[in-house]
């Protein structure tokens, strides 16, 4: 092998020194195993990393660096290598050195097998192979001196072959995310480098520091009773709480659920729980996933409060609307911080993703507790697929999962189809136990029912003369339209219209902080006994993470969630003897979507059975209600594309079918009247093009998303956001300014484009 070529992975670094392949692959491996072992999977990492790039070490690759040739597959050969060397053993390091650029493809072995002998000219995504035999590439691996381990343990032919897919490809998303972030991470340091062969890598993120943590919230804590915002019941249930997880921190891993009334402090009791139970068993890092950036901003203020003395870069939010320094968007990648605050379509849809981005961060969470707030809000239809993922992290990733909701899901009841995909199914252990009874200390609320009385008693017009006659109300309904026809007919009943508001998603968020702060202030404690005018007609946004208290509250025949999160809104801090919750009739019964609407069904059912009543927040009656209606419905949630795509192993079209949010609405830029000079400067750079990470994250407080129909021509609303030839970018300028108005947001001139 004596007098072989030097090959080059990458070009130069700050002090013009290219990068060997043989040094790239050695600094990525090394990483590869070290976040492999995470899950004692280092040899596997080990030699996933070593072989990545194999396909570099070639005349056609070397054309890639000088600029000469585009298009080339360098992958394939290190994926053919794995396949020969490993057998059944390297399929997962095959698929994922497979996918280190173009994203994770089929995983079955014969389809893998099939496409690595590269028969065909091209690969299956158009590019030309770089080689189409290993075998002679890795002479050129050896004389780097570069030494395979001599057998890998996966896990992930132990999964094909008892069928468990969802455990199956998330192991090889795992082992994809512990090499892909090695690979970034060592061409990152190459580049920042001036020396020779050398690596400046960025700053790793803190460390977890648990006791430390505690301490803080401790302080935190005893702070907070020398200044109670609630009456001596309500503050005796939340201490009650705290301690409970507190104690529960102690516990062995596993899955959890938290079941607690609204307002009783779940968001420092789950904190409580994490440090402790991450202090019991060394944890890496702790995650809270939030299904609305209204609950994560709410939260993430509260704990960066707590833990204020404790150090820069401890918490690490991550969504949409997050303004990150530059330390911290890299911290981002790959959720390198001790405390992770992100959104449930983040977490969730990086769980089922094919590509390098969201993959990235994936081996990051093992061996972390995570909290998930706001359980009840899992789309039905991927519930089984999403509790078998979770039970997969628990049960092979050294992780703890809580489930933290008022209104807990009997999630259980899908146990045996979850263990069709993971061999655990989902049994969790509830943190409160019963003789607590944390729902019986509540606050004081009496349940009207509205829903069975005739129809010419549920027009707009007879349900408006009756909340307009209420002071200080909350009314929420189940859509926008609903909202609007309520919104009109309140607004004949009453003379003033500076105690009148309205939310709902057709408002941008800067538009309904500002709505939902003048509520607050209008609310506090004095102006609420002396019953200042504040009516609020809403949609079901203003039920998770606003923290609005009114002492009544209307509410639409919904979801038995629905109800007790809107009940969640009315005498929230117990300041008053009764507050009072009326669930009525709307006159046009329309839903959200179809589960919506179920659960609606199963409420009105159990209703007129006499099994529901002033009991909304009962955790037998909860219980009940979910068991119904995961039984009655359980044929909707197996959504038949998903299964199919799972059983043929298919990496993006599972990612492209489990969707939280459906992809069929847009972003409009609104001209919100408080924000409008930001709305013109971003119109005017979005019109020369300037579309970028920063003018989206300018914007998205000033965005409404909203569906379009096919078929239906919003040329005549709406320009297109291009960048450069690029002109689906998903953005677009409301250019009719008479469209948006302080009162309601979007004008709905048409129910089907702007519905």
């Amino acid at each position: 092998m004596e007098g072989l070529k030097i090959y080059f992975a990458h070009k130069e670094n700050k002090g013009s020194f290219w990068e060997t392949v043989g040094d790239h692959l050695r600094e990525t491996s090394s990483l590869a195993a070290q976040f492999a072992s995470a899950w004692d999977r280092k040899e596997e990492g080990a030699a996933t990393g070593l072989l990545h790039d194999l396909g570099k070490y070639t005349d056609l690759f070397e054309q890639v660096l000088k600029g000469e040739v585009q298009r080339i597959d360098h992958a394939a050969p290190g994926a053919q290598a794995l396949l020969k060397l490993y057998e059944k053993e390297g399929l997962a390091a095959a698929i994922a050195v497979q996918g280190h650029h173009e994203g994770l493809q089929i995983g079955r072995p014969k389809d893998i097998g099939r496409t690595l002998k590269m028969t065909e000219p091209i690969s299956p995504q158009n590019k030309t192979y770089s080689s189409k035999d290993a075998d002679p590439l890795l002479n050129y691996f050896r004389q780097d001196n570069l030494i395979l381990p001599p057998k890998i343990i996966s896990d992930y032919w132990v999964e094909y072959k008892k069928n468990r897919s969802v455990a199956a490809m998330l192991y090889t998303r795992m082992l994809f995310s512990a090499l892909v972030d090695a690979d970034f991470l060592a061409t990152e340091a190459h580049y920042n480098s001036s020396k020779k062969g050398g690596y400046l890598y960025r700053p790793a993120g803190k460390k977890l520091e648990p006791k430390k943590f505690l301490s803080a919230l401790f302080k935190y804590m005893s702070k907070l009773k020398e200044k109670p915002h609630a009456n001596d019941q309500l503050n005796s249930l939340r201490n009650d709480l705290f301690n409970t997880c507190l104690e529960g921190g102690k516990d062995n891993k596993g899955i959890y659920t938290l079941t607690a009334p609204t307002g009783a402090g779940k968001t420092l009791s789950m904190l409580a729980f994490a440090l402790k139970h991450a202090a019991q068993h060394q944890l890496k890092r702790i995650i809270f996933v939030m299904p609305y950036l209204s609950i994560i901003e709410q939260n993430a203020l509260i704990y960066k409060e707590v833990l204020e003395n404790c150090g820069d870069d401890i918490i690490l939010e991550d969504h949409s609307l997050a303004e990150l320094p530059e330390k911290q968007r890299l911290f981002s990648e790959n959720w390198d911080a001790p405390i992770i605050v992100t959104t449930t379509v983040r977490f969730f849809e990086g769980l089922f993703a094919n590509r390098s981005s969201p993959c990235r961060r994936l081996h990051n969470i093992a061996n972390s507790v995570i909290l998930f707030d706001e359980a009840q809000s899992m789309p039905p239809k991927l519930a089984i697929y999403t509790l078998a993922a979770l039970a997969y992290l628990v049960e092979r990733f050294g992780c703890s999962v809580v489930f933290s909701t008022a209104t807990q899901p009997a999630f259980e009841t899908l146990s045996n189809e979850v263990k069709q995909h993971v061999t655990s199914g989902w049994q969790p252990k509830e943190l409160v136990p019963k003789e607590l009874k944390l729902f019986d200390k509540t606050r004081k609320i009496q349940a009207k029912w509205n829903i069975d009385l005739p129809l010419e008693t549920t027009t707009w017009r007879t349900i408006a003369r009756e909340m307009a006659a209420e002071p200080q109300i909350l009314a929420i309904v189940n859509t926008k339209k609903q909202a609007r026809n309520l919104y009109r007919e309140i607004k004949k009943k009453i003379d003033e219209i500076n105690g009148l508001f309205f939310l709902s998603t057709d408002m941008c968020p800067a538009h309904r902080l500002t709505v939902i702060n003048k509520i607050k202030g209008i609310l506090d404690k004095k102006e609420f006994a002396a019953k200042v005018n504040c009516r609020l007609i809403s949609t079901q946004c203003v039920e998770a993470g606003v923290n609005l208290d009114f002492p009544v509250v209307w509410r639409a025949l919904g979801p038995l969630e629905a109800i007790i999160q809107a009940a969640g809104r009315c005498n929230r801090e117990g300041l008053l003897p009764f507050g009072k919750i009326v669930i009525f009739q709307p006159p046009d019964e329309n839903f959200p979507d179809g589960a919506y609407e179920k659960g609606a069904a199963e409420v009105k059912a159990m209703f007129m059975e006499q099994k529901i009543g002033t009991n909304l927040e009962d955790p037998e009656i909860i219980k009940e209600y979910y068991h119904r209606f995961f039984t009655d419905n359980l044929h909707h949630y197996n959504k038949k594309k998903l299964a199919k795509v799972f059983q043929q192993y298919d990496f993006l079209k599972v990612a492209q079918e489990y969707r939280w949010i459906e992809d069929n609405t847009i972003n409009v830029l609104v001209p919100y009247s408080k924000k409008i000079d930001t709305y013109n400067r971003l119109c005017e750079s979005a019109r020369k093009g300037n579309f970028n990470r920063a003018w989206i994250k300018e914007a998205l407080p000033l965005s409404v998303g909203y569906r379009v129909s096919v078929g239906h021509d919003v040329r005549d609303y709406l320009e297109p956001v291009q960048k450069g030839l690029k002109k689906n970018t998903g953005w677009f300028l409301l250019v009719n300014s008479a469209l948006y108005t302080d009162a309601t947001g979007l004008i709905q001139q048409d129910d089907v484009i702007f519905g």
